[in-house]
């Protein structure tokens, strides 16, 4: 489950720095709807990490707790 969590914490990490990244060229686009595609793919893989890791950590929370 650590293991788990850990890699939904690199993801969210990744994704992040791939938005940081394609938010910029959004505005002056050379290769027009790629990079809407890659911007849209990257919020939605950060938004799925960053789920799963606030559900992985309530469930590893209520497992020390018993």
């Amino acid at each position: 489950m650590n293991k788990v969590l850990a890699f939904s914490i690199s993801g969210i990490g990744f994704t992040g720095a791939v938005l940081i990244i394609s938010v910029p060229l959004l505005f002056n686009t050379p290769i027009g709807n790629v990079l809407k595609i890659v911007t849209a793919g990257s919020v939605t893989a950060f938004v799925i990490f960053a789920i799963s890791a606030l559900v992985i950590r309530r469930r590893l929370d209520e497992q020390q707790r018993r």
